[in-house]
């Protein structure tokens, strides 16, 4: 490989701009964004509603491009791909967490998970196999045949986190992991996510509004009308 993409971050963006309508209806919901994320990083983005942070994580997560400005992921410049090779990218290398769990009502845990490797048309055998071993990577050992509805709201979301790890990516996008949880719940799922980046190097970027979850991540990043107002590592976090 390339030693320049080798030191390259795992993220940048360069001046990016992201514009909604035309004339008097425009929106700049980003407006000249700058910033980078390095491999192994656990990043939380925090902002009020209409502050951008989730126009970025659309970004990052290659859902959306940019108006204009560069967004670069892997060293390859993600913003300039059609649709088509941004969802590959997004396939091959990024898996996904919700705040609403999107499990498969009548499914098990164990098929939830599985969902990823059919998709990339792994066989059954290696699939079961490889989705057990998420489920036991977030503490679910015993509950493979258990259907989401015979499940806690924590252990729903474990099953999330366990599909999204389950094709092993590069980069896990949290969009407010622990909104639908207790405190003592939310808290159990950011020590697992905190778990995955620190033994396993995965790379973590994380919005939420809650600065008791932020405290979760090395590095906050906090947004205001579409730019970044501070970016900024936590003391005592590594």
């Amino acid at each position: 490989m390339n030693a320049v993409l080798d030191t390259a971050p795992l993220i940048r963006f360069e001046q990016v701009w992201k514009t909604y309508g035309e004339g008097d209806m425009r929106v700049d919901a980003l407006a000249g964004v700058s910033l980078s994320v390095e491999s192994g990083e656990f990043v939380a983005i925090m902002g009020p509603s209409g502050s951008g942070k989730s126009t970025t994580l659309n970004i990052i997560g290659c859902l959306d491009a940019p108006t204009s400005g560069t967004h670069r992921f892997l060293g390859d410049d993600a913003g300039a791909l059609d649709r088509g090779r941004r969802a590959g990218l997004r396939n091959m290398h990024i898996g996904f967490v919700f705040q609403g769990y999107n499990l498969l009502p009548r499914t098990t845990a164990l098929e939830n998970v599985e969902l990823p490797l059919v998709y990339r048309g792994i066989k059954a055998r290696e699939r079961r196999e490889r989705a057990a071993q998420a489920l036991a990577e977030v503490g679910l050992s015993g509950r493979e045949h258990h259907t989401p509805a015979q499940l806690s709201g924590g252990q729903q979301q474990r099953v999330a986190i366990a599909r999204a790890i389950v094709s092993k990516p590069t980069l896990l996008i949290a969009d407010e992991p622990t909104g639908n949880l207790d405190t003592r719940r939310g808290h159990e799922i950011l020590e697992l996510l905190t778990g995955l980046n620190r033994q396993q190097g995965l790379s973590i970027v994380m919005v939420t509004h809650e600065p008791d979850i932020a405290a979760f991540a090395q590095r906050e990043i906090g947004f205001v009308d579409g730019c970044i107002a501070y970016d900024r590592a936590r003391a005592g976090v590594s």
